[in-house]
């Protein structure tokens, strides 16, 4: 599953990346690629990536997916992957 959210303000960049995660934890897809672009500025990426953005917008809303694992995949996006019990 791919999401592109380059080009988007980053508030509906945020949202939009929380539901598409959400939703693929509920339709029990592995893995989803964030596409957030690489040459206009890093804050969706920095939203993607670090520790206190996207990890902890989901843990709050959305406690029951665990950890989130991320992994830069290159040219402008990221690779989030979760761990079913």
């Amino acid at each position: 599953m791919k999401v592109d959210l380059h080009g988007l303000p980053l508030s509906d960049a945020k949202l939009k990346a929380q539901i598409a995660v959400g939703e693929a934890w509920t339709n029990a897809i592995s893995n989803i690629e964030l596409i957030h672009g690489h040459n206009l500025g890093t804050a969706i990426k920095d939203y993607i990536q670090q520790d206190d953005g996207l990890r902890k917008d989901m843990e709050m809303v959305y406690p029951e997916i665990p950890r989130l694992k991320l992994k830069d995949n290159g040219l402008g996006s990221t690779i989030v992957r979760f761990k079913r019990h």
